[in-house]
């Protein structure tokens, strides 16, 4: 089985899917971590930035890996693990900015659809469940209002040692949903089978809870 969870930037995603694949027993498949990976690893290249044939051409080249082990996704360069060097506020952004590009999207797709071939999993992103892997058993949309996603976010930042000032975060997720939302290619928005989630008011085990009565659900009408 395949779920997918979508949704924008501090709805609870990473969290919560985490979690629920631990629950389920399922790997879990965080593809926001392979765009951050791919916008540090195209700087550190100096790559060209442009969609077209030359990234095109580049992006296979990489030593980047995407690998799947112990039910977690692992991504290495040169054989070595990255880790929270992904997790900087200006690599979030580099990530947005690559993620509208044609030649990228395409190609984390393909990483993305091969690992998902490789068994159960739940995969957390922008375009799963209308993209990626478009016939998912499973498919839910968390939603959360813009304050409680900058609060949320900064959090994650300040256990990090990173301060960031809360405006600035509301503003890059403002910005970020907007180029998300009316990008041409794999716009963020729900797909028509999905379950829409708001996790504004509700806490982490909660949100894990109502979607495991989904999974649950749709498991039940699968099977009948």
């Amino acid at each position: 089985m395949i779920i997918t969870v979508d949704g924008p930037a501090g709805a609870g995603k990473s969290t919560i899917c985490r979690l629920l694949a631990k629950k389920l027993g399922y790997v879990y498949l965080d593809t926001g971590a392979m765009y951050r990976a791919m916008a540090w690893a195209l700087l550190r290249e100096k790559a060209p930035l442009e969609d077209g044939p030359e990234l095109d051409a580049w992006l296979p080249r990489m030593p980047l890996r995407f690998t799947l082990e112990a039910g977690f996704l692992t991504i290495t360069y040169d054989g070595h693990p990255l880790g929270d060097e992904i997790r900087e506020p200006n690599i979030t952004q580099w990530s947005s900015r690559l993620s509208q590009l044609k030649v990228v999207r395409a190609f984390l797709t393909r990483c993305q659809q091969r690992l998902g071939a490789e068994g159960s999993l739940v995969a957390e992103g922008r375009d799963m469940g209308t993209v990626v892997f478009p016939h998912a058993q499973v498919k839910i949309f968390l939603i959360a209002d813009l304050a409680a996603r900058a609060l949320r976010r900064q959090s994650e930042y300040n256990q990090k040692g990173v301060r960031v000032e809360i405006h600035e975060l509301e503003e890059q997720m403002r910005s970020r949903d907007e180029a998300d939302s009316q990008r041409a290619m794999a716009p963020l928005r729900p797909a028509p089978d999905a379950v829409v989630v708001d996790t504004t008011q509700l806490g982490i085990s909660e949100v894990v809870d109502r979607l495991m009565e989904i999974i649950d659900g749709r498991s039940d009408s699968h099977q009948r």
